[in-house]
């Protein structure tokens, strides 16, 4: 092993070695200690390069050319730059600043060579070739061995001799107290001689190792010099009229760009930490699973399905676990495959809106739109009586319990009632159909998987939980309607974008409806970027209301444990900073140069962290089919002519009730499924 040849970084092979299967993040380590801990498995690769050395004084400059590698040349740099002679623990603090910019080079790092394989929320995997074959591709111009088998075979192997390199990892891994969270007690205690052994092998690895290990940084509530967080009063949010039209990511963003990131907003009886912005939106992405909790809101609306637990309040390995088991049901191949029955359903939908019939818009394409998520995701055909009553049953439990501006009480009519009761009746319908004779031969869909979850964990996904985990996904086609009905208002105020969009869908449908090689993203260009400006200036969920479970710094402001955070994580897009006169709808914006969407943190339709919408791909790609087909087989317009949006913000944005639209003419027939 020791004359094997490596091109990865230590500071590459301690993030590999620290990623833990079952959580998808690294092992639960101090962020201090583990910030230290990056710092010196750079300093220790300047050192195998000759670029620095150190004894357990001082640490000096050997060699200051520049390796011509980022990860390490802006270290060299900085250390070269200082006139005065520091110890390698001063260097370590000292860098440690700095060590965000570390970990997400590694992590990119990573994921271009195809080692780990990286989810929009956050969580890493190692790649399945790597975790097949136990080798990293191409180290050098030949597969390295993964580090967890070199490394545990060196613990556990007293014959084992360890090369250097390994040495450090190793010595690293000790000094931020790794092995205790990566290895299960009886098995650090068999090893934890050894451990010590070789971390004290290397003379510049001891020194680094121990201002890694002696280096600390107080809590977030214990530091001096922070600032207050700005409040925000009620009466600046009565004098807003982004406020008084309902419009709160506007609203949150004029008071960002005011106070700054991060502020308080302070309602009667009620006080919320909102962070907003798209460096916010960055942070929460790399930081929020450190110290944000999404279970407390969630608790009361749950209860009121029958569940004790979902997805959205997972948080942890149990949520990674879920989201695991639910990616195959909300990825965007699962539109993909069925865009057979997509258009089926739409067209199904079309031919209920007659020529010349006024129509209410969100009511209708929740209906469409949600029919078409059940089928897909539950593999049922829910009425419009039924998809009308999860809606009000909904909505009415997240006025009570999430927005508390309803009683109780209002649960308990004989309306919701009913409405309670359909909701049953859905539950049992989904689970009859998904017996194993029911399901031979079919695609699997959502329910198969969680079903298969529940079967071999009962205790982890339990019948009283699983139930509201098929209802989750009808509830999600309520907000791609919602979304949907914005649409449907943006392509009849602009004339000019519905033609173009309509000469897409013209060309997509001249020999009969496209298969999904056939949408790609040229022949979809003027439709998919529609999607992402509707998305954008119209967020259906404006907040993600979070508990601060431990108290935490951003901006030099301290945000205590136990605030109620709202992440307002599209505010973002209502900042000129990111989207030059961001109220004007404009789909120009994400073809280059402008690209303003690759902004850090700045386009975040979905969310933002861990919690970061599953099936936003799927969403996106059903959006534009569905466009699609509406453009080449209707032509609307608006009822009345001179509608102009207005809000309706709660339970969720969507517009008012007076937003209609009725079928001006039919341009190409629509053909009735075979």
């Amino acid at each position: 092993m020791s004359g094997e040849v490596r091109e990865l970084a230590i500071a590459e092979e301690l993030i590999l070695l620290l990623l833990k299967d079952d959580t998808g993040f690294v092992a639960p380590i101090p962020e201090w200690r583990m910030s230290c801990a990056l710092v010196g498995a750079v300093l220790l690769d300047l050192s195998f390069k000759g670029r620095i050395d150190t004894d357990l004084e001082k640490l000096h400059v050997v060699d200051a050319t520049p390796t011509g590698d980022p990860l390490f040349d802006p270290t060299l740099a900085t250390i070269a730059g200082e006139t005065d002679s520091h110890g390698p623990r001063y260097w370590v603090e000292r860098l440690a600043a700095h060590a965000d910019e570390i970990n997400e080079m590694v992590f990119d790092r990573l994921v271009q060579r195809e080692i780990l394989d990286h989810d929009t929320a956050g969580f890493w995997t190692l790649s399945r070739q790597v975790a097949r074959s136990g080798r990293y591709p191409l180290v050098d111009g030949a597969p390295g061995e993964e580090i967890r088998g070199r490394i545990m075979r060196t613990l556990f192997d007293p014959e084992e001799i360890p090369d250097p390199h390994d040495v450090t990892v190793i010595g690293l891994v000790r000094a931020c107290d790794g092995f205790k969270a990566l290895l299960p007690p009886e098995e650090h205690d068999e090893v934890e001689d050894r451990i010590e052994l070789i971390s004290g092998m290397d003379l510049f690895g001891r020194a680094v190792l121990s201002a890694v290990r002696s280096s600390y940084s107080p809590p977030a509530s214990l530091r001096a010099g922070r600032q207050p967080l700005p409040e925000v009063s009620l009466w600046e949010c009565l004098a807003s009229r982004s406020f008084r039209s309902g419009n709160m990511p506007k609203f949150l963003a004029e008071k960002a760009q005011q106070h700054g990131s991060a502020y308080a907003l302070r309602l009667p009886g009620k006080r919320f930490v909102v962070l907003a912005g798209a460096e916010m939106n960055h942070w929460v992405g790399r930081k929020g699973r450190l110290h944000l909790r999404t279970r407390d809101y969630l608790e009361d609306f749950q209860a009121a399905w029958g569940t004790a637990r979902s997805i959205a309040s997972m948080d942890g390995a149990d949520h990674y676990r879920m989201r695991k088991a639910a990616r195959a049901g909300n990825a965007r191949a699962v539109v993909e495959d069925r865009l057979a029955e997509v258009f089926a359903t739409g067209r199904e939908r079309f031919r209920k809106w007659e020529v010349g019939k006024t129509l209410p818009a969100e009511a209708n394409c929740q209906r469409w739109v949600g029919r078409q998520m059940a089928r897909l995701s539950t593999s049922i055909d829910p009425s419009d009586e039924l998809i009308d009553g999860l809606i009000t049953y909904e909505f009415r439990a997240l006025l009570v319990y999430v927005l508390g501006v309803f009683p109780k009480i209002t649960l308990r009519t004989p309306a919701m009632r009913r409405a309670h009761r359909a909701v049953l009746a859905t539950y049992d319908e989904i689970h009859r159909g998904h017996s194993p004779a029911q399901r031979e031969g079919k695609r699997r869909d959502l329910v198969d998987d969680l079903m298969d979850l529940h079967y071999a964990d009962p205790q982890f996904l339990p019948e009283t939980d699983l139930e509201f985990a098929f209802i989750a996904a009808l509830i999600a086609g309520h907000y791609v309607g919602s979304a949907m009905s914005f649409a449907l208002y943006e392509l009849l105020t602009h004339p000019d974008l519905a033609e173009r969009i309509t000469a897409e869908a013209d060309a997509l449908f001249a020999d009969g409806d496209p298969d999904a090689g056939a949408m790609n993203l040229d022949a979809i260009d003027v439709t998919h970027r529609f999607v992402m400006e509707n998305l954008r200036l119209h967020p259906v969920i404006p907040v993600h209301n979070r508990t601060a479970a431990n108290s935490f710094e951003v901006e030099g402001k301290l945000v205590p444990a136990r605030s109620t955070v709202m992440v307002a994580y599209p505010a973002a897009h209502f900042m000129a900073e990111h989207f030059p006169e961001p109220d004007k709808f404009d789909i120009e914006r994400y073809v280059p140069p402008r690209d303003e969407h690759r902004k850090r943190g700045a386009y975040q339709p979905f969310g933002v962290g861990t919690h970061t919408c599953l099936g936003s791909r799927f969403t996106e790609l059903m959006m534009v089919a569905d466009l699609l087909l509406l453009a080449h087989h209707l032509e609307l317009e608006m009822v009345p002519a001179n509608y102009k949006l207005r809000l309706s913000p709660l339970p969720k944005f969507s517009p008012d009730k007076k937003f209609r639209f009725r079928v001006k003419r039919i341009r190409n027939p629509i053909p009735v499924a075979s």
